[in-house]
């Protein structure tokens, strides 16, 4: 096992506060902490949210196959689009306010989709909210590198853990709140979350304007300065970039490709009926809580976590194989596929233990989760073209298990010991 080490945030806290004792982790923060917490459950909830409804809301609203699988490719999508825009949006107008018009877009897209009776309107409100989501996903581990370069290990562990936490529990709430108060009710209701999420990030603002310290226009300057170096193009020749752009593409496509197939080839390839279908699939999702947990803790404290990304990017192929060659049950093999979900904390931890600054941070989170995002939209698209052409799921599994490579490859180049994205861009300094 690697040696262990302080990111380079921690380090340079340290470093300023040397003799002196370490800062309570609420003293001063406790606004960001709580707009950090909100931010980070109420980034899955428009997602997870619908789809245990969207048969009724798809008969509803009158919507047909084409739309309700637009509307299923409408979250990787968003997250896609809004991943490329959010480093651009960071560098114009700050961490914080980007934030908080994350926050804003999704409670406003989430609240009021629910109630229009058009198709159209319903699905251009849910990208509003997911494009929102897609901001906040961009805006988090930056946040952690600014306001808690003393704990980052620790409030990364936490944002992850609340994003996963805020995926399931929509899911498992959705039937017993639409029983409860309608579909309209049960959609609607999670938005709150983003909507109470306004008010901490509107007085983080405030407070700086008050307090004297940068204002949201100031920061974005700075960070402007930071990152003028770090464009698409500068990204593309970055090694960490590229590399942690593929390990997180390559997650995507197996992961959202599990969550859109996993209980049809447990029925349809292996024969199981469709409650053991669904124990194996809830298996799958259990596994990202405890690895949101445990993943980012052990890259912290390892000196490369090259060895972790691997093992991450073998979980899903191997899990894959023991389904292709019928060793042991099927909720095993669900559960040993289940442990790639540490590959997405793995890379929101990656996006600040391998950048300098909070422009490099933003940088490469948005360039990440961009392409990470669209490839998470080929991965059902792939497996439903290569089940209609083939006839089964076992092309489609051999193919899943061959991103093994590309994702190890990936995971390879973003761990590598000494090297930051600002390096290849040139710049300097710390945020």
């Amino acid at each position: 096992m690697s040696t262990t080490s302080n990111t380079f945030g921690e380090n340079l806290a340290q470093a300023a506060g040397a003799g002196n004792p370490r800062p309570g982790l609420w003293k001063g923060r406790i606004i960001i902490i709580v707009g950090l917490l909100l931010l980070g459950i109420g980034l899955r909830y428009a997602v997870t949210g619908l789809s245990p409804l969207l048969t009724t809301v798809t008969g509803e609203l009158g919507i047909g196959t084409a739309g309700a699988t637009f509307i299923g490719m409408l979250p990787t999508l968003s997250f896609g689009i809004g991943g490329f825009l959010a480093p651009v949006i960071v560098r114009k107008i700050g961490l914080e306010a980007t934030a908080l018009i994350a926050v804003i877009l999704a409670a406003v897209g989430t609240m009021v989709r629910p109630f229009s009776d058009s198709p159209a309107i319903f699905m251009a409100l849910t990208f509003v909210a997911l494009l929102g989501m897609g901001f906040g996903n961009v805006a988090g581990a930056p946040l952690v590198k600014k306001h808690f370069p003393d704990r980052q290990a620790s409030m990364v562990t936490v944002f992850a853990l609340l994003m996963q936490a805020g995926a399931t529990l929509p899911a498992m709430t959705a039937l017993p709140l639409a029983n409860a108060g309608g579909w309209q009710f049960s959609l609607a209701s999670w938005g709150v979350l983003s909507l109470v999420a306004v008010l901490p990030w509107t007085l983080v603002l405030l407070k700086e304007r008050r307090s004297g310290a940068p204002t949201a226009a100031q920061s974005a300057t700075a960070g402007a300065a930071a990152g003028t170096g770090l464009g698409l193009g500068r990204l593309v020749a970055s090694p960490v970039a590229v590399g942690t752009a593929l390990f997180y593409a390559m997650a995507s496509l197996n992961i959202y490709a599990m969550l859109a197939w996993l209980p049809t080839i447990m029925q349809q390839g292996f024969g199981l009926d469709k409650g053991s279908a669904a124990t194996a699939f809830s298996v799958y999702t259990f596994m990202t809580l405890p690895m949101a947990v445990i993943t980012p803790l052990i890259a912290n404290k390892m000196r490369n976590p090259a060895i972790l990304a691997v093992i991450l990017s073998a979980a899903g192929p191997l899990g894959y194989l023991l389904m292709l060659t019928g060793i042991g049950p099927l909720w095993l093999a669900a559960l040993v596929a289940g442990l790639a979900g540490g590959a997405f904390p793995l890379a929101i931890a990656m996006f600040n233990l391998r950048s300098r600054t909070t422009a490099g941070s933003a940088a490469m989170a948005g360039f990440a989760m961009g392409v990470g995002y669209l490839f998470g939209t080929l991965g059902p698209l792939l497996g439903g073209w290569l089940f209609s052409t083939t006839g089964g799921w076992t092309v489609p599994l051999w193919v899943y298990v061959a991103t093994f490579i590309p994702m190890s490859l990936g995971g390879i180049m973003m761990a590598r010991t000494g090297r930051y994205v600002e390096d290849k861009a040139g710049v300097a300094g710390q945020a």
